[in-house]
């Protein structure tokens, strides 16, 4: 009942697009996937430990959980961040992508700010890039780094509260690899 009840405010209201949970799934592999869906890491660590039958973290697995740090929050650490959660997400069984931000335009200004908003007004507006570049996760419809934490945004969401220098225009593209 509460993995449905999960399953169906993801659906709902993150309009979430990983991989749920298959009929031929076990129960603790379907939660997991359910956990990865409303993006609970707490969730997703305890299920994977339990499907594991492991008492501690791998270190994959904590590098994964750590990449969502508050301190990561900050210009020149995207790749970092893409590549932990990229990895984590390919060893839970999903199929993320990276996904670059540029700046493109007239002004040489090449600063990308991020809108952080509570409650549907911007309270900040962090520097995410001094170059003009910005690299998160795709996961079906969700963006997902630092600054969005697993839950993600979806694309169109993330993209609105992306800053850059007026008559500049943010550009984005699917990459293989960083």
């Amino acid at each position: 009942m509460r993995l449905a009840l999960l399953l169906m405010l993801c659906l709902l209201s993150w309009g979430c697009s990983a991989i749920p949970p298959a009929p031929g799934d076990d129960s603790i592999r379907a939660r997991l996937k359910a956990c990865l869906l409303v993006g609970d890491m707490a969730c997703v660590v305890d299920q994977y430990l339990v499907l594991q039958d492991i008492g501690r973290m791998p270190g994959w697995l904590v590098a994964f959980q750590n990449a969502f740090a508050v301190t990561n929050r900050k210009a020149g650490e995207c790749e970092k961040v893409a590549r932990l959660v990229h990895q984590g997400l390919v060893k839970l069984g999903e199929r993320p992508e990276f996904i670059r931000f540029s700046v493109s335009g007239p002004s040489p200004v090449r600063v990308l700010g991020f809108d952080e908003t509570a409650q549907g007004v911007v309270v900040k507006t962090h520097q995410v890039s001094t170059m003009g570049v910005h690299v998160a996760i795709r996961l079906g419809n969700k963006i997902i780094d630092a600054y969005t934490g697993l839950s993600g945004l979806p694309f169109q969401d993330y993209v609105a509260r992306l800053r850059t220098s007026p008559g500049n225009r943010i550009v984005d593209e699917v990459v293989k690899e960083l």
